[in-house]
């Protein structure tokens, strides 16, 4: 597994950087949920490695600054199944898994196999909900970084549809602890306003 970060890192610092961001999210989420130790740790690896099908998307789709078009999101969609091709023999077969699951939604609309809810690894779930909030407070050819409170909020009202109810109560959590959220290093304006819900 180290050596496929590595691997990641050289090629794409910033998707590698995500990855770290990701895995420590995850881990505190799953930590806070319970887990067991192990599990926590397959979420980890599971995180760091979970969009290195990216590595054979067109830069082009990756960096594109507006919406994507059918075809380009037809191929940005394959980057879990790809990813899983990666890492598979590498790796242990449950984290391979969490890689091949970390887009599908709780409600069965996500992809590559319309997964719902309990069919659905629970690791998955919980890197979905860390992916997600990076995702939203860090810096995206598409958007500027956000706030912590808009990432609460798009969690919250995604909660049972997108993601697992469970996992974005834990993370909500979370972000209550000023605590915390400052041991995250986001910026002054992105921790301002955090609304609990």
């Amino acid at each position: 597994m180290h050596r496929l970060i590595r691997v990641l890192q050289a090629t794409d610092p910033e998707l590698a950087a995500h990855g770290l961001r990701t895995a420590r999210l995850a881990a505190d989420v799953g930590q806070s949920l319970g887990l067991l130790p192990e599990t926590v740790q397959l979420i980890q690896g599971a995180a760091q490695l979970h969009d290195i099908g990216k590595l054979v998307i067109p830069r082009e789709i990756l960096d594109k600054p507006g919406p994507l078009d059918a075809i380009e999101w037809a191929e940005l969609q394959k980057h879990p199944a790809t990813g899983f091709d990666l890492v598979r023999h590498r790796v242990p077969i449950e984290v391979a898994k969490i890689v091949l699951t970390h887009h599908e939604r709780y409600d069965g609309s996500g992809y590559p196999n319309a997964l719902s809810a309990g069919k659905i690894p629970f690791e998955a779930r919980v890197l979905q909900v860390a992916d997600a909030f990076d995702a939203i407070t860090s810096v995206r050819p598409y958007q500027d970084a956000l706030s912590v409170g808009y990432a609460v909020g798009e969690l919250t009202r995604c909660s049972g549809t997108q993601f697992d109810p469970d996992a974005v109560a834990a993370l909500v959590s979370l972000c209550e602890n000023d605590t915390w959220l400052r041991g995250l290093g986001l910026s002054e304006s992105r921790v301002a306003n955090v609304v609990a819900v």
